[in-house]
């Protein structure tokens, strides 16, 4: 910067070090910048951004967003680059004062290859619950597929017997095709579980709930746990449905899970709602008697898993509070209550 004295701008020098670009900017013009931001944005010299207006580099979101990292708060914004591309990062926004004049310290760190691995955490996390939707789609064509199969045994039967009239074929046809009807049904309640949402969708809460259950509720019955749903009229939201969809599959199916190997008399998870002027929440409440302290810390990071290595990824948690932050602008949290778990999926309107 021509305006200040060399040995003030010694800091540029040192700021040239490190990871994350820097922008220093006064009144909304870019004064200087470091070398890490010029590679970040692909441009040879720095004077092809001193002068310009800051926000022809940094696009804001439309609400401000904040991720954290490294257990540090820090705001997300996009960068256009050189050559016009947009790349994810997040900065952080400092004032400071140099030679008497106030300006704006901007530190920025590029995320395009977080946000990579993170898309590919989200599919290996949907292709782990694919692998235990099959398995639960196996389950509930096992007993139609046993019931056709011994329809078909006594239908050759009477045919070797000569038994054979008009009345009883009518009759175990019907029960054929009511069979294959429910088969049917159970596909289309999974067909779409799969395809990533391409836009947000107005629904009700509860009525995300009630598909989940189609695909789980099963299970539970078959644990003898009871799944209590709380009747609630609730406003429509604006939501990626697929996604929430996934979060609330998961939180339950840990909740089932939570009972393995335990001796709880009457096993039970309640299912309620919260909803104010900006915001409504999903609670799932069971009885399995709690998350240990030490392992309640630790149950949204990444690879952290209380299951074994053929049952557990460690990626359900990690991903769920990663889709309800990113896709939904929420919060998940978790806590210990009375004898069991409380998660609780807050989304804002």
């Amino acid at each position: 910067m021509s305006d200040t004295n060399n040995t003030t701008w010694d800091l540029i020098e040192v700021l040239d070090n490190t990871i994350e670009g820097i922008l220093i900017i006064e009144d909304g013009f870019i004064k200087d910048v470091n070398k890490s931001l010029l590679n970040i944005l692909n441009y040879q010299d720095k004077k092809e951004l001193i002068g310009n207006l800051a926000t022809g580099i940094l696009i804001p979101t439309s609400t401000k967003k904040y991720i954290e990292y490294n257990t540090k708060l820090f705001q997300e914004i996009s960068l256009i680059t050189e050559n016009g591309d947009i790349i994810p990062a997040i900065v952080k926004i400092k004032d400071i004062k140099i030679d008497s004049k106030e300006y704006k310290m901007v530190s920025v760190l590029d995320m395009s290859d977080l946000k990579e691995k993170e898309s590919m955490l989200l599919e290996q996390s949907r292709l782990a619950a694919m692998g235990e939707m099959i398995s639960v789609i196996a389950h509930q064509w096992r007993q139609p597929l046993n019931a056709i199969a011994s329809i078909s045994t006594r239908l050759k039967m009477n045919i070797k017997m000569k038994k054979l009239d008009e009345d009883l074929v009518e009759k175990k046809t019907d029960e054929i095709n009511n069979y294959l009807q429910y088969m049917s049904k159970t596909i289309d309640d999974f067909r779409n579980f799969f395809e990533p949402t391409k836009n947000k969708s107005a629904f009700k809460l509860s009525d995300i709930v009630e598909n989940s259950l189609k695909i789980v509720g099963n299970s539970f019955a078959n644990k003898n746990i009871d799944l209590v749903i709380e009747d609630k009229e609730l406003s429509t939201i604006y939501l990626y449905k697929n996604e929430l969809t996934q979060v609330i599959l998961n939180i339950l199916n840990n909740a089932r899970d939570a009972y393995e190997d335990k001796d709880i008399e009457s096993p039970k998870v309640v299912v309620s709602y919260l909803e104010d002027e900006k915001t409504q929440s999903i609670i799932i409440r069971d009885n399995a008697g709690g998350i240990p302290d030490e392992i309640l810390k630790k149950i949204f990071d990444p690879y952290f898993s209380t299951k074994n290595r053929k049952n557990g990824t460690g990626l359900g948690l990690y991903i769920c509070k990663s889709i309800v932050e990113k896709y939904s602008n929420g919060q998940l949290k978790a806590c210990n209550e009375n004898d069991g778990a409380v998660f609780e999926i807050i989304l804002q309107k």
